[in-house]
């Protein structure tokens, strides 16, 4: 068994629905019914790929339209990311042609936050024509940290030197004309230290684990099409638990633009990001989304990477749910949208108050949670639970400031990145901490 408990690579078997599921269950791989034409490229860890520089060593993680391995650059001795894209997604050339033009734009601050397209190439398999990116590899998500770690939490100064990173990416990404689309924490990448380059695959092995196949076995025990693979990876673990991540080891990449878009030339009405970091101009507004979009999720985002739970929390986050989280913090909805928003009685009188009745998805007594009580319940009490410093009162009122700024109902009155990246939490405490971080990697190498 490889990694954490929770990475578990062991298959199980599961109820089958007629004419659907060919293949026997196996937990935390891509879809296998995907390795068809149109679909994934079937590797295995030990393949070359383009004309033998890159050879796989280990499964990253997947997605929908992808598959992302570890390998080794046989020509630059360093490992990448190869990101493999399914057949019929791979026409599809924004995610790179942006990558591609983001590196060749002027270095600004928040310029490092975004992964340089080292190169791209075509796989030609069984399935189809893949388009292949490769970048620098990264070890972890921020969400993949918090749920290996018991208390959910990072560091006070890692917080802080995370966060000043993230509004530095989504700052350089609107100076650019680029809204992200689809901020949250599976999105924000830790990169791996410079040093992982000194590992040969045989010691990389000896630390993480080596990878383990899964054999592909058809339901009908019929032999595997010529498509699909006879193994597949449990992506591997690389990262670290949260609370252990250390100041001068939080560098962090922004990824997976492919929801990312130019408003200037692309009319974008609905919001394909987690449904409880949704702003709510996507389901009111009916106009076209722009970078005031990215300000509210990008609160949202930081919110939990200060914290142990998100500020916005819905068991079952329906639209109406979350627009109800989002009353009872913020406040009433602006005039239009209140009378907008049909089902507002179920949880508030026609002034905003929250309806004073037991409610199991909101706690005890169906009691308004305030942004104070939420600021106690996740972000400070945890932190003196796990026995780290809570946020000082000059900090929290400065927090409070600039995520009110970014947290406003109509999107023209909310605050830019330009303006938050000068904001006084900015200035007193991400920007030092990043500062301190930096001196501290320095001082590493």
């Amino acid at each position: 068994m490889r990694g954490d408990t929770d990475r578990t690579s062991e298959s199980r078997s599961s109820r089958i629905e007629p004419g659907k599921t060919q293949y026997r269950l196996i937990e935390y791989v891509e879809d296998i019914e995907r390795y068809s034409p149109g679909g994934y490229h079937p590797l295995k860890i030990g393949d070359y790929l383009n004309n033998g520089r890159y050879r796989l060593v280990d499964k990253l993680g997947y997605g929908g339209y992808s598959t992302i391995w570890l390998a080794c650059d046989l020509q630059r001795a360093r490992y990448v990311a190869v990101k493999v894209i399914a057949a019929d997604a791979s026409l599809n050339a924004s995610e790179a042609s942006l990558l591609c033009s983001l590196g060749n734009s002027p270095s600004r601050p928040g310029r490092e936050t975004i992964p340089s397209l080292i190169e791209q190439f075509w796989a030609i398999g069984p399935n189809g024509k893949h388009r292949c990116l490769v970048t620098l590899p990264a070890r972890m998500s921020l969400f993949d940290a918090k749920e290996a770690s018991s208390f959910g939490l990072f560091q006070p100064k890692v917080a802080q030197s995370i966060t000043a990173q993230l509004i530095r990416g989504v700052a350089f990404l609107h100076s650019e004309d680029i809204v992200h689309g689809d901020l949250h924490l599976g999105n924000i990448l830790v990169q791996f230290p410079e040093a992982i380059d000194r590992l040969p695959p045989s010691e990389l092995y000896e630390r993480f684990g080596e990878p383990e196949p899964e054999a592909v076995v058809r339901i009908d025990g019929n032999t595997l099409s010529e498509g699909v693979p006879n193994n597949v990876y449990v992506p591997g673990w690389f990262g670290a638990c949260s609370d252990d991540l250390i100041l001068g080891e939080e560098k962090i990449i922004i990824s997976d633009f492919g929801e990312s878009f130019n408003p200037h030339n692309t009319l974008r009405l609905s919001s394909k990001t987690l449904p409880i970091l949704q702003p709510p101009e996507a389901r009111f507004c009916h106009r076209p989304l722009s970078f005031a979009s990215d300000i509210w999720t990008l609160a949202c985002t930081v919110w939990e990477i200060f914290g142990q739970r998100p500020l916005f929390e819905a068991f079952y986050p329906t639209a109406d749910r979350v627009t109800a989280e989002q009353v009872e913090v913020i406040g009433i909805l602006p005039l239009e949208w209140w009378n907008n928003w049909h089902r507002r009685l179920e949880w508030f009188n026609e002034e905003g108050e929250l309806n004073l009745k037991p409610d199991s998805s909101r706690g005890q007594d169906g009691l308004r949670r305030t942004w104070e009580d939420r600021f106690n319940d996740c972000i400070q009490e945890p932190r003196a639970d796990a026995g780290l410093e809570t946020v000082t009162e000059e900090e929290k009122r400065a927090f409070e400031t600039m995520l009110r700024s970014m947290l406003v109902f109509q999107p023209s009155e909310r605050a830019t990145a330009q303006q938050i990246l000068h904001s006084e939490w900015m200035k007193g405490w991400g920007q030092p901490a990043l500062e301190e971080s930096r001196a501290q990697s320095t001082l590493s190498k």
